[in-house]
């Protein structure tokens, strides 16, 4: 199990903190000031004066915008794009085809969510977000799906059931197999049990629960369907130009050309992203020269870019706070904001936890969920995964347990927590491509999550 970790008043301001957020978070209050507070007097401890409190504070939120940048930049292009679209009509007739599809609301959460899925399988869940929000949203929003539904379906798909096992692109299985001291195919085979489970469970109650009680308030909002009746027939009327039917159909195949580029080149994650952002600005340029000519089309494309990174700054300004916050007990980013005062302090709270566990089959699947969850607050559900992988080693050798399947069930766990679901600095790409508050959109994940989880739990104990 390693030494015990000896833990300061760091560690215990941090942890508290932490917890400060989440119980905020839950009594549904801005997390803000307490994140501030987090910040100012983690700062001060750590930097030993009040001076360094406050650095801490503008060191903190300096770090999660670079760590968040990627993010904010292409969905402030993405929604530039759109805006531009949107414009000269091309948004709508692009989402007419598929509004033939989704008939229904309910039929609109499902076709989001597979969509999602295996765009994800393929090129990660961020540049799959993009293209989801982009073409089948809308598409959603005209059949009265909520857009709080659709975001449901996107990062329950998406970031839960696809990127917790991530069988194409083997990321997430490489790390912890590589920590575990397992084969790849090992982590795969006892992830695939387990992650079934927890997406069954997940959506089934997000469907039953949650997805079917919003659809129904929705839709019995006589106002809002007569608005969209109204559009859609003031749509079906207008007079489109040659470039908007152009651009209605030439978007969609670009970005599927994109698809099949980015899976035959292997290109992923953050790659794969930059390619569709920079496919986006070129496609934004051509309809803009196009449609208003080259003084005024110049002039279009720098309204809808700023229109684009306003909408994309309003939505992750409030998180930069909370994110920055977390990012100072994180390795590597610790040490950005601190310099040499910096401490792990998530690793050695996690030892610490880790260090006085029973030796209990039971009781060590229950922590190494929580130790899981715990690791993936940083919102992005990878970055931990060797240390989970290697303290399944651990706990494998000393009880004689399947190491498999306990690491597998720390990579489902963190990631499904962490990797874009229930945090919200995670689960910002969904959030702002929907216009729906990250807030808000973890509430609505919260309890799918947590009861997928808890069901792959008892599955990988019972297995072990």
């Amino acid at each position: 199990m390693g030494e015990i970790v000896q833990l300061t008043a760091a560690h215990w301001v941090y942890a508290l903190f932490v917890v400060l957020i989440f119980v905020t978070l839950a009594l549904r209050k801005d997390t803000s000031i307490v994140a501030l507070a987090g910040m100012f007097v983690l700062g001060c401890i750590l930097l030993r004066n009040p001076i360094g409190g406050l650095q801490a504070i503008f060191n903190g939120m300096l770090r999660s915008g670079t760590v968040l940048l990627d993010i904010v930049f292409i969905i402030s292009i993405v929604v530039s794009l759109a805006k531009g679209l949107e414009g000269m009509g091309a948004l709508y007739l692009m989402v007419r085809p598929a509004r033939t599809l989704m008939r229904s609301p309910a039929l609109a959460f499902w076709i989001i969510g597979v969509v999602m899925y295996i765009a994800a399988l393929f090129i990660w869940p961020s540049p799959a977000t993009a293209l989801v929000g982009a073409i089948l949203f809308p598409a959603g929003q005209a059949v009265g799906l909520p857009a709080i539904s659709a975001a449901m379906a996107m990062n329950l798909f998406g970031h839960g059931a696809c990127l917790s096992t991530d069988y194409v692109i083997q990321g997430a299985p490489k790390l912890t197999a590589e920590a575990a001291g397992v084969p790849v195919s090992d982590i795969i085979a006892a992830s695939t049990p387990l992650n079934i489970v927890a997406s069954v469970v997940a959506l089934a109650v997000a469907w039953f629960l949650v997805v079917r009680k919003d659809i129904k308030a929705h839709t019995v909002t006589e106002t809002e369907y007569l608005r969209l009746k109204e559009e859609a027939a003031e749509a079906e009327v207008r007079k489109y130009t040659t470039m908007a039917r152009v651009a209605a159909w030439l978007v969609p195949l670009v970005f599927l050309v994109d698809v099949i580029l980015l899976v035959a080149l292997g290109i992923r994650g953050g790659d794969a992203t930059a390619v569709l952002g920079g496919t986006s600005l070129v496609l934004l340029g051509i309809f803009c020269f196009w449609e208003h000519g080259w003084s005024k089309g110049a002039e279009q494309i720098t309204n809808c870019l700023r229109e684009g990174f306003m909408f994309g700054m309003k939505v992750f300004a409030p998180v930069f706070i909370v994110a920055g916050f977390y990012l100072m007990g994180v390795p590597g980013h610790a040490e950005a904001i601190f310099g040499d005062a910096a401490r792990p302090l998530i690793i050695d709270i996690i030892r610490a936890l880790s260090s006085a566990i029973p030796v209990n089959k039971a009781i060590v699947g229950i922590m190494h969920t929580i130790l899981s969850g715990i690791t993936g607050l940083d919102g992005s559900g990878f970055n931990d995964l060797p240390l989970m992988g290697a303290l399944a080693a651990s706990w494998g050798q000393a009880l004689g347990l399947k190491t498999a399947t306990l690491a597998a069930l720390g990579q489902i766990s963190m990631i499904w927590i962490g990797g874009g679901t229930i945090v919200p600095w995670a689960v910002l790409p969904v959030s702002a491509i929907t216009g729906v508050p990250a807030i808000d959109l973890c509430r609505k994940n919260f309890w799918p999550c947590v009861a997928g989880v808890g069901a792959a739990t008892i599955v990988a104990i019972i297995l072990m």
